[in-house]
């Protein structure tokens, strides 16, 4: 599997670049690009969660940016019921704010494994993938490594798999996220933002008839966009565990879901839900999986 990093060699021992990636507007204003947003809430959910309470003025001044843009900031986390604002302030709702819980991949056959093995029976020769950080979503790697496709992955572990003479895989480039080691920020956009994917795969937090959700506020721009970017099958890869589960931050509305793919402990009702969305749901314990691959290109 040859291992590419795109865009002049921009790789993991680069520097993180998003903090510093801003565009001018019009009339010399200066505008925060996306991942210098993402990157700003996430010191303030970090301050949330030591401190328990914010105070706008203070966090303006740590973070060398207008009240008004803390207050938009506020507002985000409300809208998503994190927070409960005060005047001057926001305090965390306790019992919102869930852990992000990122267990490791086990080398032995488990669900995971199996979900990862049907996924890549939709894949076809000459496909571009899109590949996100999820974990079930990091295991197409295993199933992919002898086919004629080439993936584009933000998960930084994709440098430390095993070598094949077939599948090319080019790395986003970006900061890294280190709780995850995925690549996030301004640069993993821009890579993403300038191809156009035949299918794409994500590992999720959580998926539900709304949409998908997940821990990691700095990937939800990331895994948007993969979903925009893509014009054929968008592919949910999630346990059943997951199915129903509502995290923290809003990636996507379900209607850029095309596929679920899960086993049979989901919820059945949550399922029925999904599917009136118009979500294909293909289980792993299915018998005769290959029925189903033909309707997914």
């Amino acid at each position: 599997m040859n291992v590419l990093c795109s865009f002049n060699d921009f790789c993991l021992n680069v520097p993180s670049v998003s903090g510093t990636i801003i565009e001018k507007e019009r009339g010399g204003r200066m505008k925060s690009s996306q991942g210098i947003v993402y990157k700003r809430r996430q010191h303030i959910l970090k301050a949330l969660q030591e401190k328990k309470v914010v105070l706008v003025e203070d966090m303006a001044k740590e973070l060398n940016v207008s009240e008004i843009t803390v207050r938009r900031d506020l507002q985000s986390f409300d809208d998503q019921h994190l927070i409960e604002r005060f005047y001057g302030g926001a305090r965390l709702l306790e019992g919102t704010f869930q852990k992000e819980e990122y267990p490791a991949v086990k080398p032995h056959r488990s669900k995971k494994q199996e979900i990862a093995k049907l996924a890549a029976t939709l894949v076809h020769d000459h496909d571009m993938i899109f590949i996100n950080s999820g974990s079930t979503a990091f295991l197409l790697l295993n199933y992919l490594a002898d086919r004629n496709v080439t993936i584009i992955t933000n998960n930084g572990r994709a440098i430390f798999r095993n070598p094949s003479s077939k599948a090319e895989v080019v790395l986003s480039g970006g900061e890294i996220y280190e709780k995850k080691k995925s690549l996030v920020g301004d640069f993993a956009l821009y890579t993403f933002s300038k191809v156009t994917a035949n299918i794409c795969f994500l590992g999720v937090g959580g998926i539900n008839e709304k949409g998908i959700t997940t821990y990691a506020l700095p990937e939800t721009a990331i895994n948007r966009l993969i979903l925009e970017r893509t014009n054929g099958p968008r592919i949910v890869v999630a346990e059943g565990a997951k199915v129903g589960r509502e995290q923290n931050f809003s990636t996507a509305s379900i209607n850029l879901i095309t596929h679920l793919i899960t086993d049979r402990s989901a919820d059945k009702e949550q399922i029925e839900k999904i599917e009136a969305k118009g979500v294909k749901v293909l289980y792993v314990d299915d018998n005769t999986p290959e029925a189903e691959t033909g309707t997914a290109k």
